[in-house]
């Protein structure tokens, strides 16, 4: 690990935990249904107990070895620097736009229309505003998509 800390490291560390350790909670739900080393649950148990074990070394033990410039910061500063360290310009503008594309899918709004509305202006944005090239990459998606599942497999998009 590095010298120091980000603060925003912290509370993903915390974050995945708090991930882990719901799928293990799950996990042990399936796995108890069919307790067998083949069954459905087997693998999803696995793997949510390594994940849960390496989140706790790394959080008590590894994270002890170094050393943060924030210690003497209060909590409300530390979670202010850890907000921004995580929540940066492009992570809420994409946020956004997926919560309007979820919005307009649940009102009703075709999947063939708000789909390429929200690859192209995404793409235009991360690009930095290669519109040409969103728009080609938008056109190949779609038609990939519409010709994958919508006539080989028959699935019925929202």
């Amino acid at each position: 690990m590095s010298s120091k800390i980000k603060p925003g490291e912290t509370v993903f560390l915390f974050m995945l935990l708090g991930i882990g350790t719901g799928a293990f909670i799950e996990s042990i739900n399936m796995y108890m249904n069919d307790p067998a080393p083949s069954s459905y649950g087997a693998l999803p148990l696995f793997l949510s107990s390594i994940i849960v074990l390496f989140m706790i070394k790394i959080i008590f033990f590894e994270s002890n070895k170094t050393v943060s410039e924030s210690e003497n910061f209060v909590l409300k500063e530390k979670f202010k620097l850890a907000v921004e360290y995580i929540f940066t310009k492009d992570i809420l503008l994409m946020l956004l736009m997926l919560i309007g594309y979820c919005l307009l899918l649940v009102l009703g709004v075709g999947f063939e229309l708000v789909t390429p509305i929200f690859l192209f202006t995404s793409m235009s944005y991360l690009m930095n505003g290669k519109y040409l090239q969103s728009l080609i990459f938008t056109v190949v998606v779609m038609a990939f998509i519409l010709i994958i599942f919508n006539t080989i497999f028959q699935v019925i998009l929202p």
